[in-house]
Parts: C-alpha cells; sequence; structure tokens
C-alpha cells in the first residue's frame, strides 16, 4: 500500500476502534513471491476484496481505502476490485469507498450505522 493510502487506512482505523465496531483490515495489496501467491488463492485469498471489512448487526461492510488527490493523481479502482465490489452487492452486501475519515463518517451515515 502506498504511504498516503497507509495513512488514511491508520486515520479510519482509529476512528473505528474509537467508535468500538467490529472491523479488520484485509492484506490483500502487497506484492509476493509466486508460491505464496499460489498457496493464498488455493487458500482462498481472493482479488479485489475492500481493505477494511466492518460487520455491524449481521451485516457486511467492506470499505475500499484510496489515494485523495495530493501533488498526484488520487487512487482508482482495479478491474479485479469493480468485480469483486459487484459480486458482493450481487450478495446483498454494502461497499463505500473512502478517501479519508470524513468519507467513513459519511458512509455510516447513509448506511445507518
Amino acid at each position: 500500500m502506498r504511504s498516503v493510502e497507509h495513512q488514511v487506512q491508520v486515520a479510519i482505523c482509529n476512528y473505528l476502534d474509537l467508535r468500538g465496531f467490529c472491523y479488520w483490515a484485509v492484506p490483500n495489496g502487497e506484492k509476493r513471491n509466486i508460491i505464496t501467491a499460489k498457496k493464498l488463492k488455493a487458500e482462498g485469498v481472493k482479488a479485489g476484496v475492500p481493505d477494511i471489512t466492518l460487520i455491524y448487526d449481521g451485516l457486511y461492510y467492506g470499505i475500499e481505502i484510496k489515494k485523495p488527490k495530493t501533488d498526484t493523481p488520487q487512487g482508482y479502482l482495479s478491474q479485479n476490485q469493480k468485480d469483486r465490489i459487484r459480486k458482493i452487492k450481487k450478495a446483498g452486501g454494502e461497499i463505500g469507498i473512502a478517501r479519508s475519515v470524513q468519507d467513513v463518517i459519511e458512509l455510516l451515515i447513509e448506511w445507518k450505522i
């Protein structure tokens, strides 16, 4: 994960901790050697899974963290992420994109959490 995305995700996790949510990060984005990648794929790791999984009132909410626009362009969704988002929504989950803690606050309001 790029440094700015890392800082944003840490801030979001701190906020979710303060609110007492049940959540966890999904460390899918790191480069791995081919042997490890094949092993993880066989164990069920899926490309494009959102960075944060939040469970509330028995429901799944995913938060994909993207780099905000700074002196460089903002982050964008990969095709794998777009495909995974469609699959999660089809299964009844909620997904949101966040570039800041404020974005997460707005998602939680939208989701009525």
